[in-house]
């Protein structure tokens, strides 16, 4: 009886990269989300093996982070995902942008505007790796970042915003953010999801973070953070228009303190 009711390993093995194929993750965190689905199953021993394999055979990467390891499908991993028809549509996009770079060439030149921006990017990819975001790619002045949930997601853009704020460079950032269905293309991600998100950071000012009441909607409440309706905003090239909130963040009492 209790043997029908346990995962087939190579259900198993799917199950972890779809876990991880958005973001990073725990061996708790995929422990909790695998009991939530397979109550009965005896999950922990067979999770440990089901990790040395997909670490051994690359579909998964193992990094430590804080004092915590945790783990993320490689692009072989999504490929392997893709072919076994496995992979999550469903998924939350946060983009970022600088204000203001070309004003930044402009006032310190291209090196050192350079340099400063490679301080900016490495400081939202430590963010990102955080809150288990996925960095999909840079484009210039900003960053897409995927989450396999909006929870993580609106904590990352309050991190970023914070961190950026108090940060020496004095860099101008936007952010948006909206959940939904994404289509794949290799290891990019296209769609409605993306260009809504995209717009949204479009529309930004500096130290904003503009949050789609979808995304919010899709969020489990955790997050403290508190939104201020900005109503039916109207979205270059798209028909309809998109409810949004603004994203209210507060910089550390020790840093409100200085």
């Amino acid at each position: 009886m209790g043997a029908s009711r346990d995962i087939a390993t190579k259900d198993l093995l799917l199950q972890v990269m779809e876990l991880t194929s958005l973001g990073a993750a725990t061996r708790s965190q995929i422990a909790k989300q695998l009991r939530r689905a397979h109550p009965f199953a005896r999950l922990q021993p067979r999770l440990g093996s089901a990790l040395e394999v997909l670490v051994g055979e690359g579909l998964i990467q193992a990094h430590n982070h804080a004092g915590e390891k945790t783990f993320r499908t490689t692009h072989d991993g999504l490929r392997t995902l893709e072919q076994n028809g496995r992979y999550s549509a469903l998924a939350t996009v946060l983009f970022t942008d600088i204000v203001g770079s070309t004003k930044l060439i402009d006032q310190v030149g291209e090196t050192a505007a350079h340099e400063i921006r490679q301080r900016h990017f490495t400081l939202l990819h430590e963010v990102a790796e955080k809150h288990g975001g996925r960095v999909v790619k840079n484009l210039g002045d900003g960053l897409m970042v995927i989450f396999a949930k909006p929870t993580p997601a609106i904590a990352c853009a309050s991190d970023m915003q914070r961190r950026v704020a108090n940060d020496t460079d004095q860099l101008g950032l936007r952010v948006g953010l909206h959940a939904g269905e994404l289509l794949r293309d290799g290891n990019d991600f296209f769609g409605s999801t993306v260009i809504i998100a995209r717009r949204l950071c479009d529309s930004a000012e500096a130290g904003q973070t503009i949050v789609s009441s979808d995304a919010r909607a899709l969020g489990d409440g955790a997050n403290e953070e508190s939104f201020v309706s900005l109503g039916a905003l109207e979205l270059k090239g798209l028909s309809k228009p998109v409810e949004a909130k603004s994203l209210t963040w507060s910089q550390p009492a020790e840093s409100m303190a200085d």
